[in-house]
């Protein structure tokens, strides 16, 4: 079993401080005149479809991380390594709702290019859209390690309640024979 080391602290640390201070930022871009005149608007439609698709992505990874929090509340606060499992979780899901913030945000600017018809305004709630798409790859790629590591927390919680059942005399729990069955 991997626990939460230095280097992987870090390593969120830093996706956390990128996608805050800027790496996904919202904000706007200092594109020269050239860059925007040379970048042709994108259809408004073929906009609004991307923005679906990334609200329909975010919606999913919000559900998974609903019920990844379930899991990982029911894992047993005292197995070792438990502390920075669930501080991980905690940083990851903060990380998701504040990118899922910006999903919101993007939803009014959208609203606002379509409604002005500027084509710069739609070309760069596109880039945005994009940007969005991709902190959600890499969330999504985070939530995916969190599962295995709250998955291989849960084998060990299960083997140390057989081992107790066995200890005290007592046959192991019907739930935890179909909790093994089940994975």
């Amino acid at each position: 079993m991997r626990l939460l080391g230095g280097s992987r602290a870090r390593l969120v640390a830093a996706f956390l401080v990128g996608l805050v201070a800027g790496g996904g930022s919202l904000a706007g871009c200092h594109r020269t005149a050239a860059d925007k005149a040379g970048a042709a608007a994108p259809s408004p439609d073929a906009v609004k479809q991307s923005f679906a698709v990334l609200k329909k992505q975010f919606s999913d990874l919000q559900q998974s991380f609903s019920n990844l929090r379930k899991d990982v509340e029911e894992i047993p606060p005292s197995l070792a390594g438990f502390p920075q499992l669930r501080a991980h979780f905690y940083a990851v899901d903060e990380v998701r709702g504040v990118v899922s913030a910006k999903v919101g945000i993007l939803s009014g600017r959208l609203e606002s290019a379509l409604r002005s018809g500027k084509g710069e305004e739609l070309q760069q709630v596109s880039s945005d859209i994009d940007k969005a798409s991709n902190d959600c790859r890499q969330i999504g790629a985070l939530y995916l390690k969190l599962l295995h590591e709250v998955m291989a927390f849960q084998r060990v919680a299960d083997q140390r309640k057989e081992a107790l059942a066995a200890s005290s005399g007592e046959p192991p729990s019907a739930k935890a024979k179909a909790s093994k069955t089940k994975r």
